[in-house]
């Protein structure tokens, strides 16, 4: 069958599709290229208990305490969230978030010159520490 038909609006649809194809198996093609280079997260069972009992303890946010509530009524688990299983949740995207935006801040501030000691301490979200010690720990003079 001839393409005489089409218009020259067809043919340019055609081949901006064609285009728009050509560059999504470039990008699919990258994203298994990185996906194999990604080692597997595997936590371990003594990760997940110390993960959880400092989120019952109340050192997490409460996006990631309503995380740990999901987890207990069994939707999913640690390991699904450490592998990227559960990353399609909208719940466990928005949960860490503000982690990710955290860590740009803070790799803004390390390329930026900062040492990594001044952008620990200055972390919003550090808790408090409730004295100060100018002593060494191993200190006679405590």
């Amino acid at each position: 069958m001839s393409d005489d038909w089409k218009t020259p609006e067809i043919r340019d649809a055609e081949a901006m599709l064609e285009e728009r194809m050509r560059q999504a198996e470039e990008v699919l093609d990258r994203v298994s290229r990185y996906e194999a280079e990604l080692p597997e997260i595997k936590l371990t069972d003594d990760q997940i208990e110390d993960i959880e009992q400092r989120i019952r303890s109340g050192q997490a946010p409460p996006e990631i305490a309503a995380l740990q509530a999901r987890i207990d009524a069994g939707e999913f688990t640690w390991q699904d969230i450490a592998s990227g299983e559960a990353l399609h949740d909208e719940s466990v995207q928005a949960a860490f978030a503000k982690s990710v935006e955290n860590a740009q801040q803070a790799k803004e501030l390390l390329d930026a010159g900062y040492d990594a000691a001044t952008v620990i301490n200055n972390d919003p979200n550090r808790a408090p520490e409730d004295t100060y010690d100018d002593e060494p720990p191993d200190s006679f003079l405590r």
